[in-house]
C-alpha cells in the first residue's frame, strides 16, 4: 500500500536521493527544508511537495517520517552551538512529538559520532541527545522509532563547496580546483565511506520492514 511520507531536510543530499527512491516505489512524498545549506533550492523533484519551513515548526499527518534535518558538520557547530542545539535537539523533539500525536513511524538519522566521545563537539552532543530522545519516546510512548547511523556518505548531489562539504566532497572540490588533496594526520587512519545508494536502500528497508532493535 502506498504511504504518505515526510522527509525533513529532504531537499539536501541524502534526502533528494531518498525521495527519488520513494517516488519510484509509488509513495506520496512531502519535504520540509529551510535550505540553510544554501543548496538544492532550484533542484526540486517534479512529484514532491516542498515546504520551506524551520524544523521546529514541522506539521502535517504522515504514515512515516524520515528525520534527516540537522546542522550536520562538526566544525561549524563550534562557531554556533546555540543554533546547533536548537535545530538538532529541539527540532528532533518537535518531529517526535508530531509523530506521537499522529501515529507516524520515525526513522532518525543518527551519526557515526555515536561511537566516539559525544562531548567532543556541539554537533556530536546534539546528535547523541537526539538519539536519547528517540529512545525515550519509543520506551515511554510505545512509538515506532528506529535510528540509522551514517558513515561518511558520498555520491550524486553531495555538497562539494562551503562549510557543509564532507570528506569526499572536499576532495572532489580540491581535484576540481587543481589543488592537493588534504590529509589530516599521518595518512594511516581508516574510515568507512558509504555510497548514498546504499544509505537510501537501508533507509527504505528500515522504514518499511517490521524488524525492531532494542537500541532503537
Amino acid at each position: 500500500m502506498n504511504k504518505s511520507i515526510l522527509i525533513t531536510g529532504g531537499a539536501g543530499f541524502i534526502g533528494t536521493n531518498l525521495a527519488k527512491k520513494l517516488l519510484k516505489e509509488g509513495h506520496k512524498v512531502t519535504v520540509i527544508d529551510d535550505y540553510s545549506s544554501g543548496k538544492f533550492k532550484d533542484n526540486h523533484l517534479k512529484d514532491v511537495h516542498y515546504i520551506e519551513e524551520d524544523i521546529t515548526k514541522v506539521f502535517g499527518k504522515f504514515d512515516k517520517i524520515y528525520h534527516l534535518a540537522a546542522l550536520s558538520r562538526i566544525q561549524p557547530s563550534f562557531n554556533n552551538p546555540d543554533e546547533t542545539f536548537r535545530v538538532n535537539v529541539l527540532g528532533t523533539q518537535k518531529v517526535l512529538e508530531l509523530a506521537r500525536c499522529t501515529g507516524a513511524k520515525v526513522v532518525y538519522a543518527g551519526s557515526s559520532s555515536k561511537w566516539h566521545d559525544p562531548h567532543q563537539s556541539p554537533y556530536a552532543t546534539s546528535k547523541w541527545l537526539g538519539e536519547e530522545m528517540c529512545k525515550m519516546y519509543k520506551k515511554t510512548y510505545g512509538m515506532d522509532v528506529e535510528i540509522a547511523r551514517f558513515y561518511n556518505v558520498y555520491g550524486p548531489n553531495e555538497i562539494i563547496d562551503g562549510d557543509w562539504a564532507a570528506v569526499i566532497g572536499i576532495w572532489r572540490r580540491q581535484v576540481r580546483d587543481g589543488k592537493k588533496i588534504t590529509i589530516v594526520g599521518d595518512g594511516e587512519q581508516r574510515r568507512d565511506f558509504t555510497h548514498v545508494d546504499d544509505i537510501v536502500e537501508a533507509l527504505y528497508r528500515i522504514g518499511f520492514r517490521n524488524e525492531v532493535h532494542e537500541d532503537a
